[in-house]
């Protein structure tokens, strides 16, 4: 990619921002992966340590957003595509963000209770998009510094994935509402699984971003 002449090069060094923010994201995404692996036991000792991981990963994330934003705002007109880049990476810290509201709700859930099969086999398969979908936003940011060829490609994958996450999700719900459980627990359930559509969604639409942006350069 070629970049603007702008002073420092802070386009670049707002990208390479970017993509430290989008690889504390993905490890947030692995984080919440093992809060609902941890929900398949009893037990809270292994889960509270994840939680309290996903936070400082959310915390270290919203430092680097604040970074990003305070280097494209300190260059002003200069830098071209600003609006475009503060959009990329506010949309990127809004995966982290439902991920820990994910796990807020989860951890609200009875410790001793455990998920029916039907539900935890969804639950896991719709995780495990969640993650491949992270992963690809890393591959994604780093396409951008080289052909527009991959980021297309990339961002077509994300999008396939999200369908994918979308048939698990509606399969979960559909048996939310059958759900014989302890006082709470479909509702808390429910959050969490919103959440988590929510945060592949956003996911979805930080590459739809991340496309035009590259498509303009």
């Amino acid at each position: 990619m070629t970049y603007s002449r702008n002073g420092n090069n802070v386009e670049k060094k707002v990208l390479d921002i970017i993509l430290d923010h989008t690889r504390i994201v993905h490890d947030g995404s692995k984080a919440l992966d093992d809060l609902l692996d941890c929900c398949k036991t009893t037990g809270r000792e292994d889960f509270n340590k994840t939680f309290e991981k996903l936070e400082q990963l959310e915390a270290k994330a919203n430092g680097l957003k604040k970074s990003a934003v305070k280097e494209i705002a300190d260059a002003g007109p200069s830098l071209l595509f600003r609006q475009d880049l503060t959009r990329i990476s506010k949309n990127i810290d809004q995966v982290i963000d439902l991920a820990q509201g994910a796990a807020f709700f989860l951890k609200q859930i009875d410790s001793e209770w455990i998920p029916p099969e039907n539900i935890s086999t969804n639950l896991q398969q719709l995780s495990r998009r969640m993650i491949a979908s992270t992963k690809a936003l890393i591959d994604l940011v780093r396409a951008l510094y080289q052909k527009l060829d991959s980021v297309i490609e990339i961002s077509e994958k994300i999008e396939v994935l999200e369908n994918k996450a979308d048939v698990n999700y509606r399969a979960i719900i559909i048996e939310l509402s059958r759900l014989d459980a302890p006082k709470g627990t479909t509702m808390m359930l429910r959050e969490t699984v919103d959440r988590i559509e929510n945060l592949i969604d956003a996911v979805r639409d930080s590459s739809s971003n991340i496309r035009i942006y590259a498509m303009s350069r």
